[in-house]
């Protein structure tokens, strides 16, 4: 008489270890029961957010069985046919489905390593409750697996499991055991009646899911009702085009121009010589260009298939030959076709994000003269092209700043006769440089002047202990150039202020009032941000002072484009002896007020002595 698996808990059901496997003779057609995993009770939490996402875990399991080719068959919206995912991996045996497949949540990592034994993919199953996604959308789960000339099925009815009050483990499975051909390999799920709540299972999402995890995987095709996974099924912009060049034959071009939030997982694009993908995905000399945004190359995933031609790899085929005169060819006709589409769908997207910010700011570039406004609209356009894919807000903050830069600007007259000069007489071209310099000595002597006057009231403020944070942030919001020439140039505007302003109110209000910091947030044409702390004269700075100007750093740079960079100024008294300048980040710095105006003054007053020479 066939044995029925038995499973066996001791008082303990703390840990996998409790449980202890009885031996079965082989069995035919007789029950299972699954084995439960203590991790069960916080996994079985976990939900999958769509029917294509439960299917594609299916498809992830395909992948760790090494299979090579996955089939997977969706009903017609509204019909009762069944769902079928299969593939041509190892198969599972009796004693694997028993031992390991119905062992919910446990980890395949943990029993095979990380990697596939005949492939060596990076496993994917962690978790251990892929089987239950098939269930998230059917009520009835069928698995077949061939190995070995058996078959092997078993069946799961959600029902069952919901409805009966024994402890999972007690629930009997269907499962047999029959033979079969030696030539059949892999696992078949079939899902059948599915759930009429849930929307269908949609070929096209499923497909974007699959691309993007599997679009690279040159030994891994998916198949979806007979057409196989490819980068077109993207959502975006897709080129398919093909031309005959003279060195290196006919080149076939295929690409998809992604939509934002469905990004491919490895961008760029992979060359495939003679049906052989060769090197990594790049983007074939298209990110040297200063007029693509890096973040929309980032949208970009396709392949370029040439025929078979040594000169195009390296003797090892690791590489592209980047020497050879048939690869250079391709990669001018590549850049050409590529970079017409990029430019073509980042004209549509950047002219409906201008528009928005064009609204937003036109009361501003109203108020700048007629002459002026074209530079403006030219530097928002720059702007927008720099920053692409960031949010309006964050470009807002951006193009706020540029525009009060451009407004402080005193010498748009000069220049403009400059410019109109250059082009008529170079006499003239020259009397105008000649009035540039002039005026500018001029402004700058008188500048100089005044700043050695306004350092003597500054010291006087500094040298006073009654003399608050504030007084001093309001002498220095406007005067940077006491911080030296490389600070000169930065400014803070009403934007960058209402960022501060908006912060300390939300994190410093009621009883936490007495705490509120005195930031100024400044930027240079550069890009650069600088984040200067003021504190008393009288206050001494120290490591937890330091702490608390990178944490308002870390907080404040969320408004902003992530990859700006920031330093940290903190203003006092002077630096606690325990702190070592050289132990500290390259950018946060400490100053004392006195030092600044002492250094501000030699300076001036050298500047002055030179101009009187």
């Amino acid at each position: 008489m066939m044995s029925v698996l038995e499973v066996r808990f001791s008082n303990s059901y703390n840990s996998s270890s409790s449980r202890e496997i009885v031996p079965y003779s082989h069995c035919m057609d007789t029950k299972a029961h699954f084995l439960v995993n203590p991790r069960l009770t916080r996994l079985l939490g976990e939900t999958y957010r769509s029917s294509e996402v439960a299917l594609k875990e299916l498809v992830d399991n395909a992948w760790d069985a090494d299979a090579q080719n996955v089939w997977v068959s969706l009903p017609a919206v509204m019909s009762n046919d069944s769902v079928e995912i299969r593939d041509d991996g190892v198969g599972m045996s009796e004693l694997a489905i028993r031992n390991e497949y119905l062992d919910i949540a446990s980890d395949k990592r943990k029993r095979i390593g990380e990697r596939s034994p005949l492939l060596g993919r990076k496993i994917k199953g962690r978790k251990g409750i892929g089987k239950f996604a098939g269930l998230t959308v059917a009520s009835i789960m069928t698995l077949e697996s061939f190995t070995e000339g058996k078959r092997c099925q078993l069946k799961i009815d959600k029902r069952e499991l919901i409805d009966n009050d024994a402890d999972l483990e007690k629930i009997p499975l269907n499962f047999s055991t029959v033979q079969s051909d030696t030539r059949d390999v892999g696992t078949k799920i079939t899902l059948e009646e599915l759930d009429q709540s849930l929307n269908f299972p949609q070929a096209k999402k499923l497909k974007e899911l699959i691309v993007r995890e599997y679009g690279r995987e040159e030994k891994f095709a998916v198949h979806v009702n007979g057409e196989r996974v490819s980068f077109n099924d993207l959502r975006g912009a897709s080129v398919a085009v093909q031309e005959n060049l003279s060195e290196a034959g006919n080149v076939e071009v295929n690409f998809t121009i992604s939509e934002d939030k469905s990004k491919p997982k490895s961008p760029g694009l992979s060359l495939r010589v003679g049906g052989k993908i060769v090197g990594v995905p790049s983007y074939f000399g298209l990110d040297d260009d200063e007029d693509i945004p890096r973040k929309l190359l980032k949208n970009l995933a396709g392949e370029i298939s040439v025929p078979e031609n040594d000169t195009f790899v390296t003797a090892d085929w690791g590489a592209v030959n980047e020497s050879s005169k048939a690869y250079q060819e391709v990669k001018a006709y590549v850049q050409g076709v590529v970079k017409g589409k990029l430019k073509e769908t980042h004209t549509n997207q950047m002219s409906l994000q201008q528009a928005r910010l064009k609204k937003a700011l036109d009361r501003r570039l109203q108020s700048f003269p007629e002459n002026r406004r074209h530079y403006a609209e030219h530097a928002l356009s720059k702007i927008l092209n720099k920053f692409y894919g960031e949010s309006d807000e964050r470009i807002k903050v951006i193009a706020d700043v540029a525009l009060d830069a451009m407004e402080l600007d005193g010498y748009w007259s000069v220049l403009e006769k400059i410019n109109d000069a250059s082009v008529r007489d170079i006499h003239d071209f020259a009397d105008s440089l000649q009035d540039f310099g002039l005026l500018e000595l001029s402004n700058v002597g008188r500048q100089a002047r005044s700043r050695r006057q306004f350092l003597s009231y500054l010291e006087s403020l500094a040298d006073d202990d009654k003399t608050k944070e504030d007084a001093m942030h309001t002498s220095l919001e406007k005067n940077l150039w006491v911080f030296g020439h490389r600070y000169s140039q930065m400014s803070s505007n009403e934007t960058l202020a209402t960022i501060v302003q908006k912060y300390c109110d939300k994190k410093y209000n009621g009883s936490k009032a007495k705490n509120r910091p005195d930031l100024l947030l400044t930027q240079g044409f550069d890009g650069r941000h600088l984040l200067i702390e003021f504190k008393r004269p009288s206050k001494t700075i120290g490591r937890d002072e330091i702490s608390q100007a990178e944490e308002y750093r870390d907080e404040l740079s969320i408004q902003f484009h992530s990859g700006m960079s920031f330093e940290i100024m903190l203003v006092g008294k002077e630096r606690k002896r325990n702190v070592s300048v050289d132990n500290l980040a390259k950018n946060i710095s400490i100053h004392s007020y006195l030092s600044l105006i002492s250094n501000a003054r030699n300076e001036i007053d050298w500047l002055i002595s030179t101009l009187g020479k």
